[in-house]
């Protein structure tokens, strides 16, 4: 590989061959059962900043500012009238939204669509600059094919592709820390530390748990202190001017993108923080806890939330990257790696690992989602642990010291790692490692999957644009792709006695939706599936030879499934 010399502009031309296709395709087949709480809450921001309203730009402690820029960003492509009606906000939960934009003849999948593709491009443009900063630290070709390594692996393609924080979260994080990792151990070019600090901002301004960066780059300072160079006292200014410029950077953007900053600091503060500490230690938002309270603090006990991210997390990776990260194990205690390597891979290393304890031993996070920096990075290391295991294996068989050989196993990882999710399409985020997945429904996760394909077969009725339609999850993942009316079956309806909002929404409905994926997981739905099983569906939704949802016509319920539902 050290023989290779590509040229910048090529690299990066490569790169983008690599990367861009599997990222902007086919972004308007389906939807998720977050993504509308997103959407709705893009729309309100974008509502709020043409109103001069910054004081209501928040909407979750997340905070998703970038996500709701986002969303403003792709309404503006579809409907920018959208801030001239004096509708106000909409609540997240009710589907008033969707019900507005049809009476304007716009569609929800539309705004989604153009936000997921400005997303998108977005990611790919920081996913470029995470691969302009690894080529300072390892061979350029080895960087290029690391970055496209991580960037096409199906569980981070398939959660980037949507509107949900987590893409952009993990490539704040991984550009920060690279940033900051070149400024301190290659080129103290002052832009290094400047893209750092505002990547981390801008990673904050994401989600809050993108704290651990602070501690990361924390560590390298600290750790420079007791290296050779320069005397103790003038190293440790040195790195009190980097950490007080750094941060400088990453307030300052901070307060300049979220508007919300410039009127009631406190308010979006306290919502922010105050929230991630009462959902992480309470194990609800302030709404519920009214409070944080240092007194009722308390962890998930023992390892059962780390164990349960570390189950997801070989579930969900593939036998490449675990094969990789093998190889760079004894990587670390060989002469050939460089030092400068052997430490980026430790921070990395470090960086997947804190995002797991975070979220394992935090209350009421348990969604592999929440980890996807730690995928990403460690996908990084595993293609530095194939570069290590294809030199130690060139020493020893000549015909593997080719460097045409080397290059082509190499090419055959990424494409292996593009081809591993293929069969996954368009849900990449059910990926299931096949060596790990025990049955065909452990690549299911529930999360809107399948009813879009529920919609469709409905949408094929003559007279679909007239139809009512009952759906659990409905909202999105089904509406979005159904002309008709949708009204959705919501989870709390089956903790009400003889639960009557399911069977007036049944009775005034033409088709029921069950998504058995989710409601055969849940005992209050138990009763209800139990009555529907003597009910016939018109049609079933399967998804990798799994049933997912089923389809039944309220014409052919009988009446005594509606008399056993009210007992």
């Amino acid at each position: 590989m050290q023989k290779i010399k590509l040229p910048l502009w090529l690299s990066i031309l490569l790169l983008l061959a690599l990367i861009t296709p599997s990222h902007l395709v086919s972004l308007d087949k389906f939807a998720t059962i977050d993504e509308p709480w997103w959407v709705i809450s893009g729309s309100n921001y974008y509502y709020a900043l043409t109103h001069g309203d910054f004081a209501n730009t928040i909407y979750d402690y997340h905070p998703a500012v970038t996500t709701t820029w986002v969303v403003t960003t792709g309404m503006l492509t579809v409907f920018p009238e959208y801030r001239g009606f004096g509708q106000g906000y909409f609540d997240v939960r009710k589907p008033n939204y969707d019900e507005f934009l049809q009476e304007h003849d716009v569609r929800t999948l539309d705004i989604l669509r153009n936000s997921r593709i400005i997303q998108s491009l977005l990611l790919i443009v920081l996913a470029v600059l995470a691969f302009y900063l690894l080529q300072l630290l390892i061979n350029r070709p080895l960087a290029l094919v690391a970055v496209a390594f991580a960037f096409d692996a199906p569980f981070f393609l398939g959660h980037s592709r949507l509107i949900n924080h987590e893409g952009m979260l993990t490539m704040f994080v991984a550009v920060s820390i690279l940033a900051a990792f070149v400024y301190i151990h290659v080129d103290r070019k002052l832009i290094y530390l400047l893209l750092s600090g505002a990547t981390f901002g801008l990673a904050q301004l994401t989600k809050s748990p993108s704290i651990i960066v602070l501690g990361i780059v924390g560590l390298m300072l600290f750790v420079g202190l007791f290296e050779r160079g320069k005397s103790f006292g003038a190293k440790f200014w040195d790195a009190v001017k980097m950490m007080s410029i750094w941060l400088g950077v990453a307030a300052l953007v901070y307060v300049a993108l979220w508007p919300g900053m410039w009127v009631a600091a406190n308010k979006m503060l306290y919502e922010v923080y105050g929230n991630a500490f009462s959902y992480a230690f309470q194990g609800a938002r302030l709404d519920i806890t009214q409070e944080v309270e240092p007194r009722s603090f308390d962890l998930n006990n023992g390892l059962s939330g780390v164990t349960l991210y570390l189950q997801r997390l070989v579930l969900r990776t593939t036998t490449l990257t675990w094969l990789g990260l093998l190889m760079s194990i004894p990587a670390m205690f060989a002469a050939r790696v460089k030092p400068v390597v052997k430490k980026l891979v430790g921070y990395f290393f470090l960086t997947a690992v804190l995002f797991i304890l975070m979220f394992g031993i935090a209350k009421g996070r348990d969604s592999a989602h929440y980890i996807l920096s730690s995928y990403f990075l460690l996908d990084l290391i595993a293609i530095i642990g194939w570069s290590f295991g294809l030199s130690w294996a060139g020493e020893r068989w000549s015909k593997l010291d080719q460097t045409w050989v080397q290059v082509g196993v190499l090419v055959l990882i990424v494409l292996g790692q593009i081809a591993s999710g293929l069969s996954f399409y368009p849900y990449y985020y059910t990926y299931g490692n096949p060596l790990v997945v025990k049955s065909s429904e452990q690549y299911l996760t529930g999360y809107g999957e399948g009813l879009d394909q529920a919609a469709a077969y409905l949408a094929q009725k003559q007279d679909s644009n007239g139809l009512r339609v009952f759906a659990y999850s409905g909202m999105g993942p089904f509406s979005y792709f159904f002309p008709g009316r949708t009204e959705v079956m919501k989870k709390a309806y089956f903790w009400e006695p003889g639960i009557p909002s399911v069977v007036s929404g049944m009775r005034r409905s033409e088709y029921v939706v069950v998504y058995s994926v989710v409601q055969e997981t849940l005992p209050e739905c138990k009763t209800f599936l139990d009555a529907m099983r003597a009910v016939k569906p018109e049609h079933v939704v399967t998804l990798y030879g799994v049933e997912v949802a089923r389809i039944y016509r309220t014409a052919d319920i009988p009446e005594s499934v509606y008399e056993a539902l009210a007992k």
